[in-house]
């Protein structure tokens, strides 16, 4: 998003939304909010929201005052196939953490060996909920080291070997992202299922606001 941007919005994802959302250069672990005290002086707020995105931190949404100004850095470069060597090297983190919001059995964060595939992790939060998940694609987000954001959508083949089209090799820290199918999805409208208050629908609606 733009720098020197004042807003009276109520959060800074909200901010980051009505602001066209995020940049793939955006570092997203680095944004700043200026704020100016009733002392005079400057008040300069970290906001991480990785930290928000992958471990439901909503302490990171900071709650925006009026006149304060929001900064998101551009990243550095980074060399992808750098990142997959070092993952797969063997001074990379014993165990990766992966991150499964939406609908599957059991979202949130599992451990799994190096190695491992986007198949293996969906089969680990046991699998699609059936009859409520899209279950012919699913986004997978990744956070790159310099802050910035990839994501893509991935065909979904359980039948597949390794490949990066339909079941790539995770990373550490990877989101999976299992959206609802369209029947579900108009169902819980209907019923009024889904709350804006639940902290799950929360986080999954930030993935979706700022990454649009």
């Amino acid at each position: 998003v733009s720098s020197g941007q004042k807003t009276n919005l109520h959060t800074v994802t909200k901010a980051i939304k009505m602001a066209g959302g995020i940049t793939p250069s955006a570092d997203i672990r680095q944004i700043r909010v200026r704020r100016l005290t009733r002392a005079g002086t400057e008040q300069i707020i970290k906001v991480d929201l990785w930290q928000l995105l992958q471990n439901g931190d909503l302490n990171q949404d900071l709650v925006l005052e009026s006149g304060d100004t929001i900064y998101v850095p551009v990243a550095d470069e980074v060399n992808l196939d750098e990142l997959a060597e070092v993952t797969a090297s063997s001074f990379s983190p014993g165990n990766l953490k992966i991150n499964l919001i939406g609908e599957v059995v059991n979202p949130g964060v599992i451990s799994m060996v190096p190695n491992s595939t986007l198949n293996q992790a969906l089969l680990a939060a046991g699998g699609f909920n059936q009859g409520r998940a899209e279950t012919e694609e699913v986004e997978l987000i990744r956070l790159n080291p310099n802050g910035t954001v990839t994501r893509r959508q991935v065909q979904v083949d359980f039948s597949a070997e390794v490949n990066e089209e339909t079941n790539p090799t995770l990373l550490n820290n990877d989101v999976i992202l299992v959206g609802r199918s369209g029947r579900a999805a108009l169902t819980d409208n209907v019923r009024g299922v889904l709350t804006p208050f639940s902290p799950i629908n929360r986080i999954l609606g930030i993935f979706l606001d700022i990454f649009d």
